[in-house]
């Protein structure tokens, strides 16, 4: 906002030489001279203090290295330009607008009798329209550095900037229509279209300006108004829903929704617009509910509008939470989807119920509908309600967060989505289950890191019979607090647990920060064990297996050395038929 700060001091010192202009025509109104010169004096000087301040205003924003430039991106050359264009006006404007308007109030008085002096009214009227007219035809000109800089980004006009041509005939031609009119004689619509239209030019560029310095002020310090931290991993709705990482760009998109509104509520108000004509057209009957209560235009409006505001706090919600509450909570990205989610789902409920009641569709009603829907929904979608009304509990009661590690239904992994019906967990295998809700609720849950997220890791090592127990307990301690991840609070430590038959069995035990680092850790602690119990000479039990043979197997007597030899060219040679006494001759 700090383009908007010092666009509201430079407005304030702007002021400084109107404010004492308007001094002096106060003075001068209650100065001892006679009424008729006071009266004239005092409108003048108010007239001169108006003019100045509207230039003031003009020249401070285009100056150079000035306002226009810096917020706006404006190019030298296209605020010399306006500049040029801004003191040409202005100039008219004092030099013919100031005239007129004290002749219209009657100031200037000629033998004690106001001077209506109105076809010189109408020449200076048609004078400032003249300069008006030639100024706007340079700025309008293909060539002029505003046109240019204007289409070099036609995103800047919106829908305007993508018709460049017809945007500038229809601008010359609403510049064109008061001056012929003027010309004409019709000097009141002249002068109605020509305020109409200068209002309507002042709350285009105020819009325009505004959406500049949202814009600007997104792009530059939205990172200042949204303070999170990025939590684990998550899921690409599960973020959306409670951290988007676009937020600067949902952010515009919101801005360029609310332009548009405001600009069209400032043209409504500029143009003075009649709403007895909407009220007709929305009073108007489309269809009668229930035989009797008429559903008119404007309630199917308001309807539609109901809707629209409901899919946009849908869609948006997690944005709004992202600036405006989620910087003033704990940065904990279960807590955000938790609040996110159920807002969601208290908005489209509101907007529903709104909506329907628009179309004068009540909760007696509602209440029929959901009677008659009772049966089917106690039998045949009680599970479902079930899941819903679980999935509700764990909204509120949060046994489990988005980012925990859990075990239900023989399941373990990672929490990664909690919807209103089920539940999906990711397992160590990126396997995606889709558990139900209700097994959370009714069922047996293990939540790792509910507390908090720190976990204890267990290794179990067995040495030889022999080894100095306190020996090997400081070295196994020193490894643990020497592995980086491992927590120093609650501190490392290690037992003697059981006096094995083949050695001593030893206990580590030691934390870490969070689940996901269990596999790495008790890697580095095995390796370690390994290399240092080698290097103190700390011997690890090994088992040998020794299989004698049975004296009472008949494969095992002894036999004469030709069988023996005969037999075993039988076993391991397999002859064909023909060959089968030849070799047993040899032999």
């Amino acid at each position: 906002m700090r383009s908007l700060k010092s666009l509201l001091a430079l407005v304030a010192a702007s002021a400084l030489w109107p404010g004492y202009l308007c001094l002096a025509a106060f003075a001068s109104r209650l100065g001892p001279w006679p009424r008729g010169p006071a009266t004239f004096a005092s409108a003048a000087l108010q007239g001169c203090a108006a003019a100045s301040f509207l230039m003031s205003i003009a020249m401070r924003l285009l100056a150079e290295e000035g306002w226009a430039e810096r917020v706006l991106g404006m190019p030298r050359s296209v605020s010399k330009q306006l500049r040029g264009l801004t003191g040409l006006i202005g100039c008219a404007a004092i030099l013919f607008l100031i005239p007129n308007d004290l002749l219209a109030r009657g100031t200037l008085i000629w033998r004690e009798r106001p001077v209506p002096a109105l076809e010189i009214r109408r020449l200076l009227v048609m004078m400032f329209e003249v300069a008006a007219f030639a100024g706007a035809a340079a700025a309008a000109r293909p060539r002029s550095s505003l046109v240019q800089w204007l289409w070099a980004t036609p995103e800047r006009l919106g829908a305007l900037g993508k018709r460049p041509r017809i945007t500038r005939v229809v601008f010359m031609i609403a510049v064109v229509i008061p001056l012929g009119l003027d010309a004409a004689g019709f000097c009141d619509t002249a002068r109605r279209l020509s305020l109409g239209a200068l209002q309507f030019l002042s709350v285009l560029i105020a819009v325009a300006v505004l959406r500049a310095i949202l814009l600007r002020s997104i792009d530059r310090d939205a990172w200042r108004w949204i303070r999170l931290k990025r939590g684990p991993a998550l899921d690409a709705e599960v973020e959306e829903a409670a951290a988007p990482r676009d937020i600067p760009a949902r952010l515009r998109t919101l801005t360029n929704y609310l332009m548009p509104v405001v600009g069209l509520l400032g043209v409504a108000w500029v143009w003075d617009v009649d709403w007895a004509l909407f009220r007709f057209v929305f009073n108007q009957t489309l269809w009668t509910f229930d035989g009797s209560i008429p559903v008119t235009i404007g309630d199917l409006l308001r309807a539609t509008l109901f809707a629209i505001l409901s899919g946009l706090a849908w869609k948006h919600m997690s944005t709004l939470f992202a600036v405006f509450v989620f910087p003033r909570m704990t940065d904990d990205p279960g807590i955000r989807y938790a609040v996110v989610t159920l807002c969601r789902y208290a908005a489209l409920g509101l907007g529903s119920l709104a909506t329907l009641s628009s179309i004068h569709v009540g909760m007696e009603k509602i209440g029929v509908v959901l009677a008659a829907l009772g049966v089917g929904l106690g039998f045949g979608l009680q599970e479902v309600v079930s899941n819903f009304v679980c999935g509700i509990i764990l909204l509120l009661e949060r046994p489990i967060r988005v980012g925990d590690v859990v075990t239900v239904s023989g399941t373990t992994g990672k929490v990664d989505r909690i919807n209103i019906r089920a539940t999906t967990i990711v397992n160590g295998d990126n396997q995606s289950m889709i558990v139900p809700n209700r097994a959370f609720i009714t069922g047996d849950l293990v939540n790792w890191t509910l507390r908090d997220k720190v976990v204890r890791v267990a290794i179990h090592i067995k040495v030889a019979h022999g080894s100095d127990p306190d020996r090997v307990t400081e070295l196994m301690i020193a490894i643990a607090q020497a592995d980086p991840d491992v927590l120093a609070t609650p501190a490392p430590s290690s037992q003697m647990e059981e006096f094995g038959d083949s050695g001593l069995v030893f206990g580590l035990y030691a934390h870490v920060p969070e689940p996901g680092l269990l596999g790495k850790v008790r890697h580095r602690l095995f390796r370690e064990i390994q290399r240092q119990f080698k290097e103190q000479g700390i011997e690890l039990p090994t088992q040998e297996l020794v299989v004698k043979p049975d004296p009472d197997d008949p494969r095992r007597r002894p036999r004469p050395p030709h069988l023996g030899r005969v037999h075993h060219a039988a076993e391991h040679a397999v002859p064909r038929p023909h060959q089968a006494a030849e070799h047993l001759d040899v032999e």
